[in-house]
């Protein structure tokens, strides 16, 4: 009888575990993040192209403060603050002064006004930038 309760118990802890474990994938598949780059030609006679990077992040915490850093590939590290709406969508667009040297713009998103926090969703663009002529 004793045996019968202990693998019911062991049976109860693996179901548990398993729910548990899905749960939490659940909630990180949840968050939804797109970046996308655009390359404007001649802006910036001295110091090259400028770009501009979208990005847009579903499912974080809504009316919250999050920070997204962008690593570019060939050019500096930014990073850029900004408060979701109440539905918990982020949407900025990052200024990458100089930015035509970078092919891969790399997206971590922080919670917080820093980037010492862990990261709750990453992404990067996924499609070369597009150029748009400049008019000044």
């Amino acid at each position: 009888m004793k045996a019968i309760l202990s693998i019911k118990l062991c049976c109860l802890i693996f179901a548990l575990l398993i729910l548990i474990s899905s749960s939490v994938v659940n909630i990180a598949l949840s968050i939804n993040m797109d970046v996308k780059c655009t390359v404007y030609e001649h802006s910036d006679e001295e110091n090259g192209d400028n770009v501009d990077l979208r990005i847009l992040v579903l499912g974080l915490k809504p009316n919250s403060e999050y920070t997204a850093r962008v690593i570019p590939d060939h050019n500096l590290p930014s990073s850029v603050n900004i408060k979701t709406d109440y539905e918990g969508i982020f949407w900025t667009v990052a200024k990458i002064p100089n930015g035509e040297n970078s092919l891969l713009f790399k997206v971590d998103i922080y919670e917080g006004n820093d980037t010492n926090a862990s990261v709750v969703a990453a992404g990067d663009d996924d499609a070369p930038c597009y150029p748009i002529q400049f008019k000044k």
